[in-house]
């Protein structure tokens, strides 16, 4: 069994696709990766605060239940892949006796060679496992017992005849009861409870050798309702931890890269290429670090916005089934105006994403990214599946029975999917209030599983975008929060908020209700303010005297609070103005200004001590009252 294992695991993850434009392009998983930026999480007052401490080895890692959140893209599978591989080289090796030996890739010149990465090699710590067992959650939703899961993706993968299968099931058991063993668990995010009484996938009791690593977005981890006490470790993965040597190693494996000093060019020329068009931030995601340096090395260059990237990546899988050109000549979406390939397939288009959005807010949040064909006809896509096969916009998943074979599909990845249900928002602007309500009722905290649906929209109808995030900031301020004044819905609103300026959206009043503001954010959460004093309830801020002024060199001003008609343009670049005479709303205020430079909070704001309200305080520092502020 544990050879049988080893051969299937190299079979699906030794290698994957090294370009999201092309399926046949893969490349071995060693030729490519690098290990991630992941830091620890600690214990804080009930919630989990990011710490500095940044994990580089497996031993750090393999605890009785590990948790490693992070956002779509972010390498959280390419870790699994990548533990699973290591340890069928050390599983293999003990089994042989014959010492470890680890794959290098072997480089022409030196000074071109990408670094050797010393993250993550601790492989003895790996040696204590008997056996690893790798679960994608959402090709098991609905199963609660993680035995189950082994036996459908694992048993009935690897065995054929049901005898074998039934021996393999028993085998599985006494070695699971018996064995140290290692379940990863991909995708928590992705996976639904088959009741209210199971919050996690779970072990019997009879199998305590095994030790549980778990996936999942971070939005997740809060929802799940899980205690504190079934957390033993929280990681966060941030992302890439050395990003341009992954983009190195990817330029490596093309085909028109002949040479050393070629490949040294070319990545000379793309690292040029992102810092002049700022694509720094989007590195961090091992996807769309790999479709910025395969578009950039085909000849297209990219300006910096999602809705552009993922227009790009899905014309580019249209092309594959249909390789007719024509643009669109008027488009009220910046990011379709280049493609050349989505116009001749418009009809396609429309149908995917109509049924991108009904899947992803049905009813049956088990239907949202895995379905099966009654899903397929009902949103009418039946016949368009051997088109959206083919291009790879859908991916089909064969179920192992003894009975008869059917398939499970879903979109080729969740972002792809929360694209397209963007765009059909943006074209159906009606469905925010016939459908969307309904579905924050039905499931709690939902409106979580929507943040990059509405960064998407903000880049394609940023209207839209206003009227839903209104919905979503309701829900958030109908929720307990952990933190002192926000749970990472802010971090969602400014990244709609850049997510329209790079798609030169006019009318950003996007809404939020719990302002943070602190030296980075503050020019950002100034305009955001603009629209918003009407509803906010708490607001903090925390500046130091480190923070540069908007005046300074290359630092554009932030715009003009529009609810301030006396506010005067010239005095922007060295003073900005935070009116709370209209925070009918306002209940917790926080405030530390410690900058030399001006920051007026103003207005005719009444405050009642003794009324029952707990969470009014107020906090001011002496450079603040000496910056003149009013009550």
């Amino acid at each position: 069994m544990l050879g049988a294992l080893m051969i299937h695991y190299d079979r699906t993850l030794s290698h994957f696709p090294s370009s999201p434009l092309n399926d046949w392009c893969h490349a071995r998983l060693d030729d490519v990766y690098m290990p991630p930026y992941m830091l620890l999480m600690e214990k804080d007052k009930g919630s989990f605060k990011k710490t500095e401490t940044q994990i580089t080895k497996y031993q750090n890692v393999l605890n009785q239940q590990t948790f490693i959140q992070g956002e779509a893209g972010s390498g959280k599978s390419s870790f699994l892949a990548k533990l699973v591989m290591d340890w069928c080289g050390i599983a293999k090796t003990t089994q042989t006796r014959e010492p470890v030996m680890i794959q290098e890739t072997n480089y022409a010149e030196s000074d071109t060679r990408a670094k050797k990465s010393t993250f993550f090699d601790d492989l003895t710590s790996l040696k204590n496992f008997k056996f690893v067992f790798y679960i994608t959650l959402r090709d098991s939703v609905k199963v609660f017992e993680i035995l189950q899961m082994i036996r459908e993706q694992l048993i009935d993968e690897i065995y054929s005849s049901q005898e074998d299968r039934e021996k393999a099931y028993r085998l599985v058991n006494e070695i699971m009861k018996h064995e140290r063993c290692l379940v990863l668990l991909d995708g928590l995010d992705e996976w639904k409870s088959p009741d209210d009484r199971h919050h996690l996938p779970t072990l019997v009791a009879i199998h305590t050798q095994c030790d549980l690593v778990i996936t999942t977005r971070p939005w997740k981890l809060a929802e799940a309702k899980i205690p504190d006490s079934k957390v033993e470790t929280l990681l966060h993965l941030e992302g890439v931890n050395e990003p341009f040597d992954v983009s190195l190693r990817i330029l490596r494996c093309r085909e028109d890269c002949t040479n050393s000093e070629d490949v040294k060019k070319k990545h000379s020329a793309f690292v040029s290429y992102v810092y002049r068009n700022n694509l720094c931030d989007l590195l961090a995601s091992p996807m769309l670090l790999t479709l910025i340096v395969q578009t950039w090395a085909e000849g297209t260059e990219l300006k910096g916005n999602k809705c552009q990237i993922y227009s790009l990546l899905l014309e580019s899988l249209f092309k594959k089934a249909n390789s007719e050109e024509d643009h669109f000549h008027k488009t009220p979406y910046p990011c379709l105006k280049e493609t050349r390939y989505i116009k001749p397939n418009i009809e396609h288009f429309n149908r995917f994403s109509e049924a991108a959005f009904h899947l992803l807010f049905s009813e049956k949040k088990e239907n949202s990214l895995v379905f099966g064909i009654e899903q397929l006809t009902q949103y009418k896509l039946y016949e368009r599946k051997d088109f959206a096969l083919r291009t790879g916009i859908l991916s089909a998943t064969r179920k192992a029975s003894t009975l008869r074979s059917s398939s499970s599909f879903s979109f080729v990845h969740k972002s792809v999917q929360e694209f397209l249900a963007a765009y059909y928002i943006a074209c159906n602007c009606h469905v925010i209030d016939e459908v969307i309500p309904g579905y924050l009722k039905r499931h709690d905290n939902s409106y979580r599983d929507m943040y990059e649906v509405l960064i998407f929209l903000c880049g394609l109808n940023i209207s839209a975008a206003n009227e839903l995030s209104i919905l979503m900031n309701n829900a958030d301020c109908d929720c307990p929060h952990y933190l002192d004044f926000h749970d990472g819905f802010q971090e969602l609103i400014l990244d709609g908020y850049k997510e329209a300026v790079a798609n030169e959206q006019d009318g950003i009043c996007l809404a939020l209700s719990h302002f943070d503001i602190d030296d980075e954010n503050i020019k950002d959460l100034y305009n955001i303010w603009a629209s918003n004093p009407s509803v906010v309830r708490s607001f903090k801020m925390e500046i130091t005297e480190k923070y540069t002024r908007f005046d300074d060199e290359n630092t554009e001003s932030p715009k003009p609070d529009k609810h301030n008609s006396t506010t005067e343009s010239s005095k922007i670049a060295t003073r900005i103005e935070f009116d709370l005479s209209s925070c009918d709303e306002l209940t917790r205020l926080y405030i530390i200004n410690n900058a030399s430079w001006g920051i007026l909070i103003k207005g005719n704001l009444y405050i009642d001590f003794y009324f029952p309200q707990p969470d009014v305080f107020i906090l001011v520092s002496d450079a603040l009252v000496n910056n003149c502020i009013t009550y």
